[in-house]
C-alpha cells in the first residue's frame, strides 16, 4: 500500500537540482529541441540533455588545449630570443667573455671580434693546435662580473669583467679589459688584456 501511495504522489527534488537542471533546461532549449515539458525532461534530465546538446568538454581539456596554444606562442619567440645575436656593446662584450672563459674556446669567440683581438685569438688558436691541452681544463667553472663600462664617444666602449676561473681545486682570478667598437653600425671586441690578480 506505502508503494501504491509513493507512486501517486509527485516526486520531491532538491532546489539546487531543480535549479541546475532548470537552468540547462531553459539555457539549450531543450523544450524547443526535444518537444517536452520540463516534467518529462526531469524524468531522465541526462538522457535529454545527450540528446539536445554533445556534453561540453572537461575543465582540463580546456586547460591543457589553452597552454598547449600559450606554449606554441611562446617557443618560437623564447628560441628567437635564446638565438639571437648579442645587441650592443655590453651583449657582445658578454657573449665574447662567454665563449673565451666559460667555454675555454677562442674560435668560438671569434664571431664577436675584429681588429687586433681577432688576430690575437687567431694566434692563441695556432698554439692551442700544436700542443696538447688536458681534458680536464674544459670542465670548469667561470664566473664573469661586469666592474666598469666607460664610453669614449658614440662608437667605442671600454669593460672591465672579474673573472674567477675555476678548474678542480685551482682558482684563478683575472681581470679583463675589452674595447668594443662599431663599425658600419655592427658592433665588435677590438681588443682585450688580462692581468692575473
Amino acid at each position: 500500500m506505502r508503494n501504491r501511495a509513493r507512486e501517486g504522489r509527485p516526486r520531491r527534488f532538491p532546489d539546487e537540482f531543480l535549479e541546475h537542471y532548470g537552468d540547462l533546461f531553459v539555457t539549450l532549449g531543450v523544450a524547443a529541441a526535444a518537444g517536452i515539458s520540463f516534467e518529462q525532461f526531469l524524468a531522465d534530465p541526462d538522457y535529454h540533455l545527450s540528446r539536445v546538446a554533445p556534453p561540453p568538454p572537461a575543465p582540463r581539456r580546456r586547460w591543457t588545449a589553452r597552454l598547449r596554444r600559450a606554449l606554441l606562442f611562446l617557443l618560437p619567440l623564447s628560441l628567437a630570443a635564446c638565438a639571437s645575436e648579442p645587441a650592443g656593446p655590453e651583449g657582445v662584450a658578454r657573449a665574447f667573455v662567454d665563449r673565451y672563459y666559460a667555454a675555454a674556446d677562442p674560435g668560438a669567440a671569434a664571431p664577436y671580434a675584429s681588429g687586433l683581438a681577432r688576430k690575437k685569438l687567431e694566434e692563441e688558436q695556432r698554439l692551442a693546435a700544436e700542443t696538447v691541452a688536458d681534458p680536464r681544463a674544459r670542465e670548469r667553472q667561470v664566473d664573469a662580473t661586469l666592474e666598469g663600462q666607460q664610453a669614449q664617444g658614440e662608437d667605442r666602449m671600454f669593460f672591465t669583467f672579474l673573472v674567477t676561473v675555476r678548474v678542480g681545486p685551482l682558482s684563478l682570478r683575472k681581470r679583463v679589459l675589452l674595447a668594443t667598437g662599431r663599425q658600419e653600425g655592427v658592433w665588435s671586441v677590438t681588443n682585450y688584456r688580462e692581468t692575473d690578480l
